[in-house]
């Protein structure tokens, strides 16, 4: 009984060694126009220390993480679908005007630092404080 119990528990410590992400580098100069684009525009100032695919064979995801520790995934096309601000904030300007008007209405003092956009639209958004915010594709809260 021991020795499934032992068997059972290496399985289980294991299992994130096998589910790990491969990270496939690519050159930034070979990510997609719009997101090279998107790079300028709301880093301007920032260096890419990495960029990858988690796949060799379909590239339709791309990581870059910046030197000022944001992390952007794009799109195949290069739209950006989630910023993570791990120890900064995103920048204001990427912030669509309609969820920093709503901020506004509601009081809300936090800085955005995580925002994810899915393929209908809608937006997440989560502040500094741990607070999450979720708006449809019109910028309606959705609860």
């Amino acid at each position: 009984m021991k020795k499934i119990i032992i068997v059972a528990t290496l399985l289980l410590c294991a299992t994130p060694l096998w589910a790990q992400e491969e990270k496939n580098p690519v050159e930034v100069k070979k990510l997609p126009h719009l997101a090279l684009s998107n790079l300028k525009s709301y880093f301007p100032d920032v260096q890419v220390v990495e960029a990858y695919t988690e796949s060799k064979k379909i590239k339709d995801e791309y990581t870059v993480v910046l030197d000022n520790t944001v992390k952007v995934v794009f799109d195949k096309h290069g739209q950006w679908s989630r910023v993570y601000a791990n120890d900064g904030q995103i920048p204001e300007r990427m912030v669509d005007g309609r969820i920093k008007m709503y901020l506004g209405k509601q009081g809300i003092k936090g800085r955005v630092v995580v925002m994810c956009k899915d393929k209908k639209g809608n937006y997440e958004v989560t502040l500094d404080d741990g607070t999450v915010l979720k708006f449809d594709s019109q910028f309606k809260p959705m609860h």
